[in-house]
């Protein structure tokens, strides 16, 4: 028998913690894999659209990535999006202000209001 290496004990608890590895059940990506080749080979005349788990087989298109880097350029695509959009939060702000429940500044950098 082998001694464990030793970085057996750093593998994360949801994967088995120090236990990873040496049971005889497949780790779920490798049961994906096993899958996606299964059904390519018993249709090899179907286009296989994998939606699964991880990494994806190829790059984005460069059309896409130049979209997303465009975008994420943009100052207004900043913040967390379940912050709500500026019209609400622009009337959020306004709510505010006529029940007098905060003060209210706007930044001069941006004109948003905090």
């Amino acid at each position: 028998m082998f001694a464990d290496p030793w970085f057996q004990s750093l593998f994360a608890d949801r994967i088995g913690g120090a236990n990873y590895g040496k049971g005889s059940e497949i780790y779920k990506f490798e049961r994906i894999k096993r899958a996606k080749r299964k059904a390519l080979a018993e249709h090899p005349e179907r286009k296989l659209l994998d939606f699964g788990i991880g990494e994806n087989d190829d790059m984005a298109d460069e059309s896409v990535r130049q979209a997303l880097a465009h975008e994420a350029n943009k100052v207004e695509n900043r913040g967390y999006a379940d912050n709500g959009i500026a019209n609400y939060k622009e009337a959020a702000v306004e709510f505010m202000r006529r029940g007098e429940l905060v003060p209210i500044r706007r930044p001069a950098r941006t004109g948003r209001a905090v």
